[in-house]
């Protein structure tokens, strides 16, 4: 049986930096933050924090590795450098030693490569349990040494209201739900998404599984359209046209989206989280750093740190299947709250965040998911 690893040595050839362009944020604490004011808020997240690296390390001296670690993004290296990421894995391969990728992006191309152990978000329970992904597309297929990782998003309590952290009462009436976020994209964006999910409508008249898989935009639409005409709930709900930019000159608008958004969860009850591209979302991670109730739609998703973390002492989960019944599970959860169950809901979102799912907090856990697959072949 192998032996768990404490501190994980990733071998990284300095040779195999490219240039400017940047790379893992596992490296940053090392090599430094790359990022400019065009990745603004990415920016803002890694100046004020970086990966433990009392748990992990980078050596140029391999016979002193634990992994291999290509150093930048699979997406990337794909998309630009395969013939690194086919150096790296060659590397590994010679020195019997592991793979070690990070994989995180929206839409995820699946390694074939043997030991190579992925970081990713957005993965789905029944595909995990062993379900055929014969003719699905390549994002969604199932990976084995796949570590499932929260998306990295900053910690909004501190970044916009100084970190002081102040429970919302249960009031009388109706609870609050709240929302701000992106609501429509492109028509072509749209056409060409839809278009790729004709396989999952297909099989979902046989297994309503794979219907989780359709556009977060459709989910999201269809919850907000749901919340807003029930009378069960009072609605704070604000939809955004598809927004993208960078640099200075849009960095104003850049913040007024931001502080919507946090006045908006602050001044409710219940946030709701919808996926996005990919099954997971970084607005989850946000509300959790506000220290607010995430209503989460169910997608089959894959709930980072799960065996460690007890999700339903902070959220509400709901499944995308039970999604007309959205205001009423919401209202008669709320009702069965106490005062004192409600803040400390609150309380334990925040506390989540910070121990388990923020930058600084996530590395001891993504080793001991590496460890467990480790041990388990």
């Amino acid at each position: 049986m192998k032996q768990p690893i404490t501190f994980l040595r990733l071998y990284v050839n300095p040779a195999w930096r490219r240039g400017n362009d940047s790379y893992s944020p596992l490296l940053f604490p090392f090599w430094g933050n790359p990022l400019t004011e065009n990745n603004l808020f990415a920016k803002e997240l890694f100046d004020s924090f970086s990966f433990d690296t009392r748990v992990y390390g980078i050596t140029d001296d391999i016979t002193k590795a634990d992994a291999v670690f290509p150093p930048y993004r699979q997406a990337w290296l794909m998309r630009r450098h395969p013939d690194l990421l086919a150096e790296c894995a060659q590397m590994a391969k010679d020195a019997g030693l592991p793979l070690f990728v990070d994989g995180l992006a929206d839409g995820e191309q699946p390694l074939t490569i043997e030991n190579a152990y992925v970081m990713r978000y957005g993965g789905y329970r029944f595909l995990r349990e062993g379900q055929s992904e014969l003719g699905l597309p390549a994002h969604i297929r199932w990976e084995p040494n796949r570590i499932e990782v929260p998306t990295q998003a900053d910690d909004l309590l501190l970044r916009c209201m100084g970190g002081d952290f102040v429970p919302r009462q249960k009031q009388e009436g109706k609870p609050i739900v709240g929302f701000a976020g992106m609501v429509k994209t492109t028509f072509k964006n749209m056409l060409h998404r839809r278009l790729d999910e004709i396989p999952l409508y297909v099989r979902g008249i046989f297994d309503d599984r794979y219907l989780a898989m359709s556009e977060g935009l459709f989910w999201r639409n269809t919850a907000l359209r749901i919340l807003k005409g029930s009378k069960k709930i009072e609605s704070n709900l604000t939809g955004r046209n598809f927004f993208s930019g960078g640099g200075k000159q849009v960095e104003g608008k850049m913040k007024d989206l931001q502080k919507e958004f946090v006045d908006t969860i602050l001044n409710s009850d219940y946030a709701l989280d919808v996926r996005g591209y990919a099954n997971a979302s970084v607005r989850l991670y946000e509300i959790l750093s506000l220290g607010r109730i995430p209503v989460i739609l169910d997608t089959e998703r894959i709930l980072p740190f799960s065996d460690r973390v007890d999700w339903s002492k902070f959220s509400l989960i709901i499944d995308f299947r039970d999604i007309r019944r959205l205001p009423d599970i919401i209202a008669e959860f709320h009702a069965s709250l106490s005062p004192r169950q409600f803040e400390d809901m609150q309380r334990s979102a925040r506390d989540a965040y910070v121990h388990h799912f923020r930058v600084d907090a996530q590395m001891p856990h993504i080793l001991e998911e590496f460890n467990a697959l480790r041990a388990s072949l």
